[in-house]
């Protein structure tokens, strides 16, 4: 399914109404977040948008379906549902990580999984910005990545998405980078690795990524580093030898963030 009606705040209310009652019928959840329906969207239909978003937490594996109605997922829920869980979040694992931010974060990163398409709008940010949203639609109209197919409508959810989480600012010149989300490091990442001539065999010194991503991207020392070691942890990047970092390609491959 292409990105539909999606804004942070109602993704992640739906997630604290669940959890609220531990599990809750369909109707019930619609209704509730009908009450929160954003007014920057008046001609969208209630009942549209309401289903929308729980579509969008089902497809991302944050909310299971059972007979009575929906729960928030499990670790197991998740390596149940796809064979390729890394850098996903387990619905119940998004409430119990603290402070809004983080949670948003979380939220984002299993939506960048199933939807790439904002991998993309992202990287072109981040690498071009200030970029304004008419420039964003006459790049990725009728574009696709990862068959997450594009047009004018998923563009402007994706922009707002982006913009809740703020990933990318929104100013009077445009749009702009913001926080990185590790998705996006994992995608430049693999592009600038393969480009300094890094393989699954030999690998490159991290001194030179950092170089090539601050250059390009503008990335601090700081940023690079944490995500640095959250690409680690998952498994995507390891340390060969002094100040060389190799890529392991089928975790990469796992993440769903390269063609």
């Amino acid at each position: 399914m292409t990105l539909q009606y999606a804004r942070l705040f109602q993704l992640r209310a739906g997630l604290e109404l669940i959890a609220e009652r531990d599990q809750t019928t369909r109707d019930e959840l619609a209704d509730a977040l009908r009450q929160r329906k954003n007014i920057d969207y008046p001609d969208k239909d209630a009942s549209e948008g309401a289903d929308d978003i729980i579509t969008h937490l089902r497809d991302a594996y944050l909310i299971h379906e059972i007979e009575d109605g929906y729960r928030l997922t499990t670790p197991d829920d998740v390596d149940a549902a796809v064979d390729n869980t890394v850098l996903l979040y387990a619905g119940d694992e998004i409430l119990g990580a603290g402070n809004e931010r983080v949670q948003a974060d979380r939220v984002l990163t299993n939506l960048m999984y199933e939807h790439p398409m904002l991998v993309l709008l992202s990287k072109h940010v981040y690498r071009y910005g200030p970029v304004t949203k008419n420039e964003m639609k006459r790049e990725f109209d009728g574009e696709a990545f990862l068959e997450d197919k594009m047009n004018a409508f998923t563009i402007d959810m994706g922009l707002d998405l982006l913009t809740d989480a703020d990933v990318m600012e929104h100013g009077s010149n445009g749009y702009t980078k913001g926080r990185w989300p590790v998705r996006l490091f994992a995608h430049v990442v693999h592009e600038e690795y393969t480009d300094l001539g890094g393989t699954a065999d030999a690998g490159i010194r991290e001194p030179q990524l950092f170089e090539r991503l601050e250059t390009m991207y503008g990335i601090d020392r700081s940023t690079f580093d944490r995500l640095l070691s959250r690409l680690q942890t998952d498994g995507i990047v390891s340390e060969a030898s002094y100040e060389e970092m190799i890529l392991n390609q089928d975790a990469l491959n796992e993440a769903h963030i390269h063609e």
